[in-house]
């Protein structure tokens, strides 16, 4: 139990000098650095950050320029997945096959035998002749 009475018993709201500074030592501004600890002159150092962790693994292989045959793989919503096939690596799709019913054997297959850039199964102009290559 204290000794100071309870000031909110009589109406007298204010804190007593006790309360105020019970070390004696006087009120401090809040910009000064607090009289009790002197060593505490200059802020302490921010820490630096963690340097970035290695990756797992190896990253991926390099590429290279040797263009030759690269397939894509698009598997579809609806179960279909659908492979195109660019064999001599000019960017164009030289086979495009397409497996509709997921059993792993493709059900449609369209050709560019001729390699102009247009499959087989696209409708030409008619009376118009290959182009000589």
């Amino acid at each position: 139990m204290s000794s100071y009475r309870d000031p909110t018993l009589h109406g007298d709201v204010y804190p007593s000098e006790e309360e105020m500074d019970p070390t004696g030592v006087g009120l401090e501004p809040e910009s000064a650095r607090p009289a009790g600890y002197p060593y505490l002159t200059a802020p302490a150092p921010t820490p630096k950050p963690e340097p970035e962790p290695e990756p797992p693994g190896p990253g991926p292989a390099p590429r290279t320029d040797d263009r030759g045959a690269t397939s894509i793989v698009t598997h579809h919503l609806d179960g279909s997945t659908q492979v195109v096939t660019d064999l001599d690596g000019d960017g164009i799709a030289d086979v495009v096959q397409f497996d509709l019913d997921g059993d792993g054997l493709p059900d449609i297959t369209y050709l560019d035998s001729d390699r102009d850039g247009r499959l087989d199964t696209v409708l030409r102009e008619p009376g118009a002749t290959a182009s000589a290559r």
